[in-house]
This record gives structure tokens, C-alpha cells and sequence, in this order.
């Protein structure tokens, strides 16, 4: 019988046991693509050790509503309440995941609910309370919080492009990171697995760690500071184009192919890698970012490459066969 806290069995991760509970839910409301579910399973084998989770669960998953019969302004807000369910009888089953600092500050199921959602290749531009502006990348999930002491936003993960406005409150971003304090400025602020980036385009900004609360460091205009669970990086000087998202364009110069397909990938549905054998080929180039499928067709074109799709959301970008 499997037990998810047997000796033998590595503790599930968080961002596993919610990747599952999203396509359990989308499975029940019959909008799952079978074959990249299947995909996702067949990647790893926390993956799929997540998925026997949840069919071990018995009728406990029958109290998650299914959204078949919901209207559909209401669809997408009712799929994330119920994954955030199935999430947390996963964790009560036995997950044997650990909330650490950072987690415990941004949640799956906290960007699930979200108040402000941007899809993969979606953009969105935003007007704040306060006269400010914030523009979302693809795949970004905030929440915003203004109160009469301080102007507050929540990123979950994706990326933002803030432009604030005059206040005597502070205007403070948090990540699961950490916390950035704006100082009259313009600023663009981008949230993964992997840690924070902060980038300052006018003025500066403070930004304090979640590893390292003690420690208050300054970012001046024209730099960039990575912060995660390993506590801040050195500060770099910001690369040219740091915003061209902004523009529906992405900018690559001597990239390594490895790092212009990771973010290709974050503007397509589904799956895209590229092949160890030509992940430090050098690539430069600008690209537009509203159809990735022609990208990667003028770039295979263009550099010997080959697109091979296991499904229409799995691909992997390898050397062109002779």
C-alpha cells in the first residue's frame, strides 16, 4: 500500500503537491489535456508519487466541488479555491512538506487566489490606488494592500515593473524572499522557485532579506540585486534591455541557447527544454514574445536546431537530425 512518509520516499515539494492538486481539479472539470498530464507525471518520480497521493486519498477528495456547473466569470476563481483544498488535504495526508520562512509568506494556494492574474504570455498593465502604475509579465500573480499606513504589494511569483507615485506611506513589495522599500522610484521586481531579482531603473530602492532580516541593503538606480534562502547576492550592474518585456520583446545578446529557451519557456503553456547538446551554443537576437512557436521555428531555421514535441505542450529544443 503506499504511505507517503515511508522511509524510502523523499519528502514530497510543496510546488510538487500543487502542481497535482491543479490538475486533479482541472482533470474533475474535464478542462485537463490528458496526454499533458500524463506528461507531467512521466517527468519525475516525485511527480508521480504526488499523483498516487491523491488517488490514495479515498472519498476524501469527493467534498472538492467540481466547477462544471459554475458560470464562467467565476470558473477560474472557484478552479484555484478548490486546488487550494486539494492542497491542503495533501499536506494533512502526509505531503511531508516543510513550510519554511519564505514559504510560510507566499503559499501555492496564495497565488492560486490571487487578486490580480496574469496567464503564460499575458500581460497586463495596472492602475494603483495611489497614482501609481504597475505593469505584469506573463504568468505573474499579485495581491494588493493598501491601507491608511502603507502601501503594500504582494508578488507570488512572476514579474512586475512598478512606477509609484507620491505618498507619505511607504510603499513596500513583498516576495517569499523578502521585502523591497521603494524611495520614490521606478523598479522592476521578478519572483521564482529560485529567488528574487530587484532592478532599479530610477532613484533606489531598500531591500531586506527573509534569510537575513538584520541585514538593510540600498540598490541604486541602474542595478540589479538577486536575494533568495541563501541571503543576498553581489550587486550587479543592470543588463541592457532589463524591460524589453515591456515592449512584447525579448533581447538576447551571446545568450547561451540554454537560458534564451528557459525564457522563451516562460511565455508557452506547458514544457519547453532544450537538449544538453546545444545549451551553450551561443545565441543573439531579438524576439518577439506574442507567438513563441514562431520563434522557435526562425530560430531552428537559423541555427541548425529542431523542435521535437513529445505533445503540443512538451518540447525540446535539440540540434537539427542529418
Amino acid at each position: 500500500m503506499f504511505s507517503p512518509s515511508t522511509p524510502q520516499s523523499a519528502p514530497i515539494a510543496r510546488k510538487v503537491l500543487a502542481a497535482a492538486a491543479h490538475w486533479h481539479v482541472e482533470l474533475q472539470c474535464g478542462s485537463a489535456d490528458p496526454a499533458a498530464l500524463q506528461a507531467w507525471r512521466d517527468a519525475s518520480a516525485e511527480h508521480e508519487r504526488a499523483w498516487e497521493l491523491l488517488q490514495h486519498m479515498d472519498g476524501q477528495l469527493a467534498t472538492i466541488p467540481a466547477a462544471l456547473a459554475i458560470p464562467a466569470l467565476q470558473a477560474a476563481q472557484q478552479r484555484r479555491r478548490s486546488a487550494a483544498k486539494v492542497l491542503a488535504m495533501l499536506v494533512a495526508a502526509g505531503g511531508g512538506i516543510v513550510l519554511g520562512q519564505a514559504g510560510l509568506q507566499s503559499a501555492p494556494w496564495q497565488a492560486w487566489t490571487a487578486s490580480l492574474r496574469t496567464a503564460p504570455g499575458q500581460r497586463r498593465h495596472v492602475a494603483l490606488a495611489d497614482g501609481g502604475r504597475m505593469e505584469m509579465n506573463t504568468d505573474s500573480a499579485v495581491d494588493v494592500d493598501y491601507s491608511a499606513a502603507r502601501r503594500r504589494i504582494r508578488l507570488h511569483h512572476g514579474e512586475v515593473m512598478l512606477t509609484t507615485a507620491p505618498d507619505a506611506r511607504p510603499f513596500l513589495v513583498d516576495t517569499p524572499h523578502g521585502v523591497i522599500r521603494a524611495l520614490g522610484t521606478r523598479f522592476g521586481v521578478r519572483c521564482d522557485d529560485g529567488g528574487s531579482v530587484v532592478s532599479v531603473f530610477e532613484h533606489a530602492v531598500e531591500v531586506r532579506c527573509a534569510a537575513r532580516p538584520d541585514a538593510v541593503r540600498r540598490l541604486e538606480a541602474g542595478h540589479r540585486l538577486r536575494f533568495g534562502e541563501a541571503g543576498m547576492e553581489a550587486v550587479q550592474a543592470m543588463p541592457a534591455h532589463q524591460d524589453s518585456w515591456r515592449r512584447g520583446m525579448l533581447v538576447a545578446a551571446d545568450w547561451p541557447l540554454q537560458q534564451l529557451v528557459q525564457e522563451l519557456a516562460r511565455y508557452r503553456r506547458g514544457r519547453l527544454v532544450c537538449d544538453a547538446s546545444v545549451a551553450q551554443r551561443p545565441v543573439t537576437g531579438t524576439y518577439r514574445l506574442d507567438d513563441i512557436d514562431a520563434v522557435l521555428e526562425s530560430l531552428c531555421a537559423s541555427h541548425g536546431l529542431q523542435v521535437s514535441y513529445f505533445t503540443r505542450y512538451w518540447a525540446t529544443v535539440s540540434a537539427r537530425s542529418t
